[in-house]
């Protein structure tokens, strides 16, 4: 991504705030070819309607969420003196971001594999930044053989948001289209009010300001002491070209999600603690060591003050992570096989607790803040180990308010999660999500030639057999 000079006095372009620190190295990591972006696909049902209006209809649901948030109207500048800035446009050109795809133009026999196909294509592709397209961008898909439901694919650059941003937008855009119902003309099934989707106006609400400045007063964490024993991430950090992220998925059906949902409230533990738990048990499994690390992405939207209102309607980049380290003794063989699981997902909800009554205090993500150059220091440890075996992110359940007929009827019964590799993070990154009464998905991503096929499909294996067992568990 080339980073153009911006002048505040460029027609049609307004220089907002400076990037946080986070912000930053999220830049860096992009521009250096190190990670692309994030993605979230996601269906909506019952909408006939919104289907008949094909494609004014989408395009008119990215206006209306381009209203709600500024992040989808700004670019990044770098000006005289180096520093990054935002900087936001006066309009938007949907036409440039918004691409109309049908299921049969995708490689795949099944719609997973089709959906898996097109995120491991967008999650290879980064953003190339200019003046005037902001780093986003969709794909809406139609099924010709479906009258009732679409999918839209929303990607975008970390930098303008987290995880739980793509769910916002999906949330506006659902929306949208349930309002949106209210204005069609019942002759010709057309929007009533046409618009032209080339010079979209852009929102009028501020930017929230930067992380750093939303936290309590934090110094970087005191490290830990490693347990003994040898331990497995992958092979040695590396930036060969091409850097190349690779996508597996695992679907977890409705009715299996509820039964391991009232077992982790059995055991008093969470869902997020017992994926930790499992994905660490099969690849300590699959791998020839004794330890592996793991790190558990964590939302820093709880600890901001509440009236700042910043919760997970809006985007923006606020997460940490904190990081947790496993032994093979940790999962001792005995009668049912899940006893040291649970065991072991309970201390990870302990963690998880201790995280939050800390109030966002000496969460480990502020460890970046002392870096002057966040490309030289992320190219400098090309050929050391990495720090971690696996990442994880799990945004929990999509929740959406019920829907009536004054409402509309539009709903969002399933989604996927995805990003692209992270060159010099952990060895695989795990993305979960899951739509309320719906199944989980959970897919997993790596770079190629960093962890092996063979891996990869024994964790993935591994995960969905205990998920097994443990919803068919008494």
């Amino acid at each position: 991504m080339h980073l153009r000079e911006g002048s505040p006095d460029t027609p049609n372009l307004k220089r907002e705030r400076k990037l946080g620190f986070y912000e930053r190295f999220r830049v860096a990591l992009h521009d250096l070819g190190y990670y692309n972006n994030v993605s979230i696909i996601a269906r909506y049902s019952k909408a006939t309607k919104v289907l008949n209006s094909w494609p004014q209809s989408v395009l008119r649901g990215f206006s209306y969420a381009i209203q709600k948030h500024p992040e989808l109207s700004t670019t990044v500048v770098r000006d005289e003196d180096g520093d990054l800035y935002f900087q936001r446009l006066s309009t938007v050109n949907l036409e440039r971001l918004v691409t109309f795809k049908t299921l049969e133009d995708i490689e795949g026999k099944e719609v997973d594999t089709k959906l898996i196909t097109l995120s491991t294509s967008e999650n290879n592709k980064g953003f190339e930044n200019t003046s005037t397209t902001p780093s986003w961008r969709a794909i809406a898909l139609r099924d010709p053989n479906d009258c009732d439901s679409f999918r839209i694919a929303f990607i975008w650059h970390h930098v303008i948001g987290d995880g739980r941003s793509g769910l916002a937008i999906h949330q506006t855009l659902l929306q949208a289209f349930q309002l949106f119902e209210d204005d069609i003309d019942c002759k010709s099934n057309r929007p009533a009010t046409m618009r032209d989707f080339t010079r979209v106006p852009t929102s009028a609400k501020q930017l929230f300001t930067s992380m750093e400045e939303m936290l309590p007063s934090s110094s970087a964490p005191v490290a830990t002491s490693p347990l003994q024993g040898e331990k497995w991430a992958g092979k040695n950090y590396n930036d060969n070209s091409p850097i190349v992220t690779r996508l597996g998925r695992i679907r977890i059906p409705a009715k299996s999600v509820q039964e391991v949902l009232s077992k982790c409230r059995k055991y008093g533990t969470t869902m997020t603690a017992l994926l930790q738990a499992i994905v660490a048990k099969t690849l300590l499994d699959q791998v020839p060591y004794d330890r592996i690390r793991t790190a558990v992405a964590v939302s820093l939207r709880r600890f901001f003050d509440p009236t700042l209102g910043i919760d997970d309607s809006i985007m923006g980049l606020w997460i940490s992570t904190y990081t947790t380290e496993y032994h093979k003794t940790q999962f001792r063989k005995n009668a049912d096989g899940l006893e040291s699981l649970w065991q072991v997902s309970q201390e990870n909800t302990a963690q998880i607790n201790r995280v939050i009554a800390n109030g966002g205090k000496d969460v480990e993500i502020m460890g970046l803040m002392g870096v002057k150059n966040y490309s030289v220091a992320v190219k400098s440890r090309v050929g050391q180990p990495r720090d971690n075996s696996f990442g994880l992110t799990n945004l929990g359940v999509f929740k959406a308010a019920p829907t009536d007929e004054r409402n509309g009827g539009v709903i969002l019964d399933d989604m996927f999660f995805s990003q692209s590799c992270h060159a010099n993070g952990a060895a695989f990154q795990i993305c979960i999500v899951t739509v309320q009464g719906g199944d989980m998905n959970i897919v997993f991503n790596w770079q190629e030639g960093v962890v092996t096929q063979e891996e990869i499909e024994g964790v993935m294996g591994g995960v969905k057999d205990l998920m097994g067992q443990i919803a068919s568990s008494e």
